[in-house]
């Protein structure tokens, strides 16, 4: 009789504690990938705790708002791509002024390509109807951007 149920207790599936920081870092990771999603729709905390198997008020406990969780993909983006600017600017084996710039170019580049939900954040497709503070900060990691262009060209015209 297959059908007959069990007799063996069921032990409840544990829910594993995770480390102070990683649950925050979970939900940016798992937002990243929902902006991943080819013609992704406007990501709303319900959808995101959803995916996370959440709690709306659990993701508030992490983050007091959606636009902090994004400030903090902003901040990884910008952690990312000018610890990288950085490296190639002070790079003991110097190349040539618009070789600098090409390979600072090519950084922004491929960061977008390897992570093509920031590229959403980055172009601000992902920031429309949030916290126009967001598509003000976007804008100054281009900037920031241009003036590194900038600095490493100015060294052509010396």
């Amino acid at each position: 009789m297959d059908d007959a149920p069990s007799t063996e207790p069921t032990t409840p599936v544990p829910r594993v504690r995770l480390k102070p920081g990683e649950r925050r870092l979970q939900i940016l990771q798992v937002l990243a990938a929902m902006l991943e999603q080819p013609g992704a729709e406007r990501i709303t905390t319900a959808a995101l705790a959803a995916r996370l198997e959440l709690s709306e008020a659990a993701l508030y406990r992490h983050f007091a708002s959606k636009a902090q969780m994004f400030e903090a993909l902003i901040e990884f983006i910008e952690t990312s791509v000018f610890g990288l600017v950085q490296q190639i600017v002070d790079n003991p084996h110097p190349l040539p002024p618009p070789g600098k710039a090409a390979r600072i170019a090519s950084v922004v580049l491929q960061f977008g390509e390897k992570n093509p939900g920031l590229t959403r954040v980055m172009v601000g497709d992902a920031l429309v109807l949030e916290h126009e503070r967001l598509t003000a900060r976007v804008n100054q990691f281009f900037d920031r951007i241009e003036s590194s262009l900038r600095q490493v060209l100015r060294a052509v015209a010396e």
